[in-house]
């Protein structure tokens, strides 16, 4: 079997591994769905606390308008003036800027003139999170014009059981752009039905790295917000570019914000899956 062979193969295994049934290891959905519902119901009952307002020094806010102003700036030229290779590690380079003097031979289009607008991204993985099931998740994340763009995912969580849909749509708002490294900022509608059926909000930090041909890192960190309850969402990753192919692995933590310290409630596990860029 040629190089060809072997490649296609692997993209079919991935694939295969994402669609397969959610599966059951050490895990109880049910279990889950109590413990949400409990703290929801110890919040509803809690008195209500009163809020002390705190005077801020004119001298802070001065400083901190100050960084916000260089911030705007600096955002503003690392996110305007920019152009799209095809996918991370391409010859081109993926982050695409003009250059500062004008060409030699003007009539000729710089590499940066030749870029797109834009850069998308879909992936597909399987997953496992302990004391709740295994999954399935499709993600497609991107910017449609430079610097925003959607973000949106679906997951699937089962113990065997029950079973738990997870439904996400929202933009993705690039905050630094450059070869080795990118920052966003994330924001989604978040909708949850099957077992559990909630609404709310999800926002959080991105951050991309592409340190060496084909290495990827990637770190996520947000927070599921619903009405009496949210969850702390963490997620690591490393992966490996083949042209617009990205394999990766990660691991990803779910962290109930409303537990104390002494009983800290988490559900974390493995994943495993492929990106296409585009």
């Amino acid at each position: 079997m040629g190089t060809v062979g072997f490649h296609r193969l692997g993209l079919l295994c991935f694939l295969l591994l994402g669609l397969l049934p959610p599966y059951s290891l050490k895990a109880d959905l049910d279990a889950f769905k109590n413990r949400i519902e409990e703290t929801e119901k110890d919040k509803t009952e809690a008195p209500p606390q009163s809020e002390e307002s705190g005077s801020s020094e004119e001298g802070s806010s001065s400083f901190a308008g100050f960084l916000f102003n260089l911030f705007r700036w600096i955002w503003f030229y690392n996110n305007t003036y920019i152009h799209y290779g095809m996918y991370p590690y391409c010859q081109a380079g993926y982050i695409q800027r003009p250059r500062m003097l004008p060409e030699v031979t003007p009539m000729v289009p710089s590499a940066a003139e030749t870029g797109k607008y834009y850069w998308f991204s879909t992936g597909l993985s399987a997953f496992y999170l302990q004391d709740m099931g295994g999954g399935s998740w499709v993600s497609f994340s991107g910017n449609g014009y430079k610097f925003i763009g959607p973000y949106g995912d679906l997951f699937l969580i089962s113990d065997g059981k029950d079973l738990l849909t997870g439904i996400r749509a929202g933009i993705h708002f690039s905050l630094l752009q450059f070869n080795p490294f990118n920052a966003s900022l994330y924001l989604q509608y978040q909708v949850w039905t099957g077992l559990l059926f909630r609404q709310g909000g999800d926002f959080g930090l991105e951050f991309r790295f592409y340190p060496v041909k084909p290495l990827t890192l990637r770190a996520k960190v947000g927070i599921q917000a619903f009405e009496l309850f949210s969850l702390g969402e963490t997620e690591l990753e490393a992966g490996f570019m083949f042209k617009a192919f990205e394999g990766f692995a990660g691991y990803r933590w779910w962290t109930l914000t409303e537990a104390s310290v002494e009983q800290s409630l988490s559900w974390k596990g493995p994943y495993l899956g492929i990106r296409r860029y585009f």
